[in-house]
């Protein structure tokens, strides 16, 4: 807020400026825009609530504390307590709330800060119930200072130390569609990751996804905001992500389940999970990395079925077949030759898919390739026709890919290896209602051997 100095300083400006002006009505005066602009600045400022700043609590007063409660000081420092308040351990505490009722302690404006933002470090559904919270509550509401932001906290006591408090701050928080430093910037709340700003997202995270297939806005608010925001806890983080990832309108909206896919591989804390250098990051949440997997994994054989193929002609119906078994394909990946790269990259970019996802095959090869692993087997197909698909055992995919993974060129040779596979798949002819059983049902029981079924 601006202080009384400076709006004084403004207002002899704007005085000096109108002397001028009377007195040399003809003759070209300064220009009056900065005076204006100044004070302009100042009258803005003196509306607006400053957050309350965080004060240090020094060592000494925290011991002061501790021996006051062991019988060995007899008295506590004014200046003790009123830094003890933003200790939040010291100041949550009841021994603490209980010395400050029996002692008819008079707080400063300063101090109820320090009480309000220790509370929220600590906030919790639960802790919003103590006594603790009520005690400071009450503290709060019987103010009669004149602090700008202890008056809006007085008079939205309930938002900022009720029972729903958090909830209500996060409920307000998506009815504004306001960033989340800005929501507490608006409420004079310094610590924008405090435990109290935790709760309001998550519950504010929690109105978006319930809404995200209705309301386009919304799910641009949870993902572009509050999924974005870097103040969550690790954990909190992995199980908002989860609960998008698996919400029944994820489930059921594919313009909601691409706008996720493409937050998830574009967060540098999330990332394709099939990629060993982002495993770390979906640990715990086994479940949503699985369904995510499935996702980029369908995206693989769309792309390489419809794009890496020549003129995306598929006579084979080869995507129909694999696609009936993407819940089974741990991993996937598309191995381009350069002509294929070069010509996909925009298409790739659309996509979201990461280059480093996407292999590359050496000069001398003639087609694409594309890499399907299902663990116990690694299907290997290929762009051209006149390829057939190779089936190989987990025990032999190390002698064709030592690194399923590696930024080396592939080599087509040594993928159409015919002294390994444990079957060799000729797509002669589709499966159909004059040709019977195909090619399909050879690969469906080579599959089913192996307990991979659709």
């Amino acid at each position: 807020m601006a202080s009384e100095n400076e709006l004084a300083e403004s207002l002899r400006s704007l005085q000096t400026f109108a002397r001028e002006l009377a007195q040399r009505v003809n003759n070209p005066v300064r220009e009056p825009q900065q005076y204006l602009t100044n004070l302009r600045k100042v009258v803005i400022a003196l509306g607006q609530i400053r957050p309350a700043r965080s004060i240090y609590c020094p060592e000494e007063y925290v011991k002061q504390w501790k021996d006051f409660q062991e019988d060995q000081a007899k008295q506590l420092q004014r200046r003790a307590i009123r830094y003890l308040c933003w200790q939040p351990d010291v100041a949550t505490s009841d021994p603490f709330q209980y010395f400050l009722d029996h002692n008819h302690v008079d707080l400063n404006a300063r101090s109820l800060q320090g009480l309000v933002r220790s509370c929220h470090s600590h906030w919790s559904p639960q802790f919003a119930k103590s006594q603790v919270v009520i005690r400071v509550r009450d503290r709060l509401n019987t103010y009669g200072g004149t602090s700008p932001l202890l008056s809006q906290w007085k008079e939205g006591s309930g938002v900022i130390l009720g029972l729903k408090g958090a909830e209500e701050f996060g409920a307000e928080m998506v009815e504004t569609l306001r960033p989340i430093k800005q929501h507490c910037e608006f409420w004079g709340i310094a610590d924008e990751t405090s435990a109290y700003v935790q709760v309001a997202v998550r519950h504010a995270a929690k109105v978006c996804r319930d809404q995200m297939d209705r309301v386009p806005g919304m799910r641009q608010y949870l993902l572009e905001e509050l999924l974005a925001w870097n103040g969550w806890v690790q954990n909190v983080f992995k199980d908002e992500i989860s609960q998008a990832v698996l919400h029944l309108a994820t489930t059921q909206s594919e313009d909601v389940r691409e706008s996720v896919r493409r937050f998830i591989l574009n967060d540098a804390r999330l990332g394709d999970p099939r990629l060993p250098r982002n495993r770390l990051n979906w640990a715990g949440i086994a479940e949503a990395e699985r369904r995510v997997i499935e996702w980029l994994s369908q995206l693989d054989i769309v792309f390489f079925f419809e794009s890496v193929l020549p003129k995306g002609e598929d006579p084979q119906g080869r995507k129909e077949f694999w696609l009936r078994y993407v819940t089974s394909i741990v991993r996937s990946r598309p191995l381009l030759r350069r002509e294929d790269k070069e010509r996909l990259k925009r298409d790739l970019k659309e996509k979201g898919l990461e280059l480093s996802h996407v292999g590359s095959m050496d000069e001398w090869s003639t087609a694409s390739a594309f890499l399907l692993d299902f663990g116990p087997l690694l299907a290997i197909e290929f762009s051209e026709t006149g390829n057939a698909c190779y089936i190989y055992r987990k025990n032999d995919v190390d002698k064709i890919i030592p690194d399923f993974w590696t930024s080396q060129l592939f080599v087509q040779r040594k993928l159409r290896r015919r002294d390994l596979p444990h079957e060799r798949i000729v797509h002669r002819q589709r499966k159909s209602v004059w040709h019977g059983a195909g090619w399909e049902e050879a690969a469906a029981q080579t599959l089913a051997r192996f307990d991979i079924r659709p």
